[in-house]
């Protein structure tokens, strides 16, 4: 995923702004490993774990919905 495809996701999920969603970008966009990017960005893991969670499910959904 690109930054500009995650920009885009997290404003359609309304994803709040901070650590976390600094997190899941890191995961979803350059794939690191969740546990390092909730240390690069001081966020609690479980936040990032249902950051990245959400995300996928909310891509999942407009996969389905556009065909």
């Amino acid at each position: 995923m690109t930054n500009d495809q995650f920009a885009a996701l997290a404003k359609l999920t309304r994803s709040p702004a901070g650590p976390a969603q600094d997190a899941a970008r890191l995961v979803l966009c350059d794939q690191m490993r969740p546990a390092e990017a909730a240390r690069a960005t001081g966020a609690a893991p479980a936040s990032v774990s249902n950051a990245v969670t959400r995300l996928r499910a909310a891509l999942e959904l407009a996969r389905l919905a556009v065909g």
